[in-house]
């Protein structure tokens, strides 16, 4: 029996378009704007705090932006409206669905994703496929607190599951391929920009069946 890991942005989900516009419609229907040096200081932000671990990095990130700009308005609202604005933008990547369903028949599934634990499964949620996942690790779970491609997220993995082996799939090669394999992961490289499952990269991922 394998346990199967799925990466989350990439793989499982995709946007409908760029996340430039998601972060522009948090602003949006927070804010009642948006600008663009308020979306490129947030971004600088947010990922200052995502990778120090903070509590709430989109509320970190917001509440800088609020101070640098003078933005009348709650960091809180803010990050709840991206929150929804990123679940209203996410759509399966083709080909996933039933790909997901068949091996959930034969093998243990789990997520492996970068991110906050609600976020990212909260994403998965959206599409429909959260309960096909029976181990789910994140790395700013607290007690996790690292993320790919380190080793302790990658143990962490291991550790939810028992399996003769260990399998990573994902679309973003140095995080999802080349750390797996370092750790002790099959891998398999998949393209959410594929059109279905008769491209080369899922055509891969499909002799796990």
């Amino acid at each position: 029996m394998a346990a199967i890991f799925f990466d989350v942005d990439g793989t499982l989900v995709r946007w409908r378009g760029d996340y430039g516009d998601v972060l522009a419609d948090a602003f949006e229907r927070a804010a009642g704007g948006s600008r663009g040096e308020w979306l490129e200081h947030y971004d600088d932000q947010f990922f200052h705090h995502f990778g120090a671990f903070a509590d709430d990095p989109y509320h970190q990130a917001f509440a800088d932006v609020c101070d640098e700009h003078d933005l009348d308005c709650d960091p809180g609202d803010l990050a709840e409206a991206l929150v929804a604005a990123e679940f209203d933008a996410v759509e399966p990547v083709p080909g996933v669905a039933a790909t997901v369903e068949a091996l959930a028949e034969r093998h243990t599934l789990g997520i492996l994703t970068n991110g906050l634990p609600d976020v990212q499964f909260g994403k998965v949620a959206e599409i429909g496929l959260l309960d096909r996942f029976d181990a789910r690790v994140a790395s700013h779970d607290p007690e996790i607190e690292a993320t790919k491609p380190d080793r302790e997220i990658y143990e962490a993995a291991k550790s939810r599951v028992d399996a003769d082996r260990y399998v990573m799939v994902g679309d973003d090669r140095e995080p999802d391929i080349d750390g797996a394999r370092e750790h002790g992961f099959e891998t398999v490289h998949v393209d959410a920009t594929a059109a279905d499952l008769s491209a080369p990269d899922f055509r891969t991922l499909s002799v796990l069946l």
